[in-house]
């Protein structure tokens, strides 16, 4: 069954200045919800929202904060949890480094884990009592088709999202027959600034990128039917199911080929 969440709760999008984000942002506010967008770069923040807002007659609140931090996180969770009421709160911040492990910097590699997973973890444990006291709301946590097999040359990435799949899909059985939704979208690659700083924009063009709109539109269509896991685009849906069939050792050696860098 197909149902839309209640236009009253409020959505908070994390890493909402550019990409799906951005776009969860848009299409959320188009939909009716107020939204808190979340992201570092506060001029970009302010033009989302004056977009938003203006184009759709709906609070957009821009909220400056940086997820690698303990200030930045708290910041957000306090927010969250202010009034004690549902949220549909999406954790789409995230970034992904390429290269070896020996060779990257390791204070990247564990900001890397602080956005992508403590985040992820922090914040959806802080709303999710008060979304099954209220019965609405719920999370979308995004994902990657890299979080169903191990990649070598972007190993803390492929870890990172793995977590968010499985803890997604864990909460989803918890939440069955509350009226809270939990759903992990694991898109392949899709055109925004991820792959920029990933560094591996090559590797992104020979994936034909779907565009973050696409996305989007897919994943709130699967969030509506109460969907645990999306993945967006039918050539993402083999890759990710062949993972899971094929041996564990030419998995990883095929990954391996694909991201190994000259």
């Amino acid at each position: 069954m197909t149902a839309r969440l209640d236009p009253s709760v409020p959505v908070l999008v994390t890493g909402a200045s550019s990409g799906i984000g951005k776009e969860f942002a848009r299409q959320f506010a188009a939909r009716g919800h107020d939204v808190v967008v979340v992201a570092r770069r506060v001029n970009r923040l302010e033009q989302v929202a004056d977009e938003l807002s203006r184009k759709h007659k709906v609070d957009v609140v821009p909220m400056a904060a940086d997820l690698e931090t303990d200030d930045g996180r708290a910041v957000i969770e306090r927010h969250l949890t202010g009034k004690g009421t549902p949220w549909v709160l999406v954790n789409n911040a995230g970034f992904g480094l390429t290269g070896r492990v020996a060779k990257l910097d390791a204070a990247r590699q564990n900001a890397e884990v602080q956005v992508n997973v403590v985040a992820v973890h922090q914040l959806t444990a802080a709303v999710i009592p008060q979304c099954v006291s209220g019965r609405a709301g719920g999370v979308i946590n995004v994902g990657s088709t890299a979080a169903f097999q191990p990649i070598p040359f972007m190993a803390t990435y492929a870890a990172t999202k793995a977590f968010v799949l499985n803890y997604t899909e864990a909460l989803a059985v918890e939440l069955s027959g509350s009226g809270v939704r939990a759903m992990a979208l694991c898109p392949g690659a899709v055109r925004t600034e991820f792959s920029e700083i990933a560094g591996n924009s090559a590797e992104l063009e020979m994936a034909m990128p779907m565009s973050a709109e696409k996305c989007v539109r897919i994943a709130l269509r699967a969030f509506d039917r109460n969907r645990t896991i999306c993945i967006p685009g039918i050539a993402n849906r083999v890759v990710a199911t062949s993972a899971g069939v094929m041996p564990r050792v030419a998995v990883r050696h095929i990954a391996g080929l694909v991201f190994r860098r000259p």
